[in-house]
């Protein structure tokens, strides 16, 4: 199943990001994102419903990190073109 979710935050070892239904705890997940230069795969370790959606957060496997830009950045840190 192919989702666009809205990535709410990231880090070096995971991410969490709204999906409109539920994901299953320990699910192995593919990660794509141009925007985030993410590729890869992760587990779902949590999921939480939030008004209609769900919220949920996805450890990196595989030796998988993210790595912020080098670039100086203005806080916060935008993740999402959505509001």
């Amino acid at each position: 199943m192919i989702h666009n979710a809205r990535v709410l935050n990231i880090s070096e070892e995971g991410m969490a990001f709204e999906l409109p239904e539920p994901a299953q705890l320990v699910t192995r997940v593919k990660l794509q994102s141009e925007k985030h230069k993410l590729l890869g795969e992760g587990t779902v370790r949590h999921c939480r419903r939030v008004g209609s959606k769900y919220v949920v957060g996805v450890e990196f496997a595989d030796a998988l990190r993210w790595r912020a830009p080098d670039d100086s950045m203005a806080e916060p840190v935008p993740l999402s073109d959505q509001s």
